[in-house]
């Protein structure tokens, strides 16, 4: 009967898991160009060019969660679309309000953000594991481009639930192995010739 409870909670436990959100998190490795703005350490642009353009690189993660499981688009729009907690710690993107969407295909996502004056935006597609950050607060301010690989960084909390699983299945099987078997009834009778 104990057996039975512990693989009865052990299902509700993975049908809990089962029908939660999804969650992902992603780390990015970005080169490209950008400007600080102004002219300082160049010769003064015109006013149509950009600002003292160089090249630099930028590490970031993101992160976010599904509303399930399943494939779709998924809306993100600040407080009210169907993700609401996308971080990512690039530029302005780490602070405000987002706009953008996120598809999952197959479970494969690509998707986008930026910011409410759409000044700065952010994309990415796991299918060629690519990513591209841009922004450009015009004339000689900042800007800058840069483009780079994204990869998936493994869930902690992956790792604990199969490791809690393997315990509670070893849990189980101790707990058959010290169950004594049920002997037969003994009667008043013998098999002939063994008495």
């Amino acid at each position: 009967m104990r057996q039975a409870r512990l693989l009865a909670a052990a299902a509700l436990l993975c049908a809990a898991a089962g029908a939660r959100a999804e969650h992902f998190q992603y780390s990015v490795n970005l080169t490209g160009m950008y400007s600080d703005g102004g002219a300082e350490g160049c010769s003064a642009p015109a006013f149509d060019e950009p600002a003292c353009p160089r090249k630099g690189s930028q590490t970031a993660t993101f992160s976010f969660d599904t509303p399930g499981t399943s494939d779709g688009p998924w809306l993100i729009a600040g407080d009210s679309g169907d993700i609401l907690d996308f971080r990512i710690n690039l530029g302005a993107l780490a602070n405000g309000s987002l706009y953008g969407g996120i598809n999952v295909n197959g479970g494969v996502l690509n998707g986008f953000v930026q910011t409410f004056d759409g000044l700065e935006t952010f994309t990415f597609d796991e299918a060629t594991r690519m990513a591209a950050w841009d922004y450009d607060y015009l004339d000689h301010n900042p800007w800058g481009h840069f483009v780079g690989t994204l990869s998936a960084v493994p869930e902690p909390e992956t790792g604990a639930s199969l490791l809690a699983g393997m315990v509670a299945m070893l849990a189980v099987s101790r707990l058959r192995k010290a169950q004594p078997r049920p002997q037969a009834s003994k009667s008043g009778f013998s098999k002939p010739g063994l008495a």
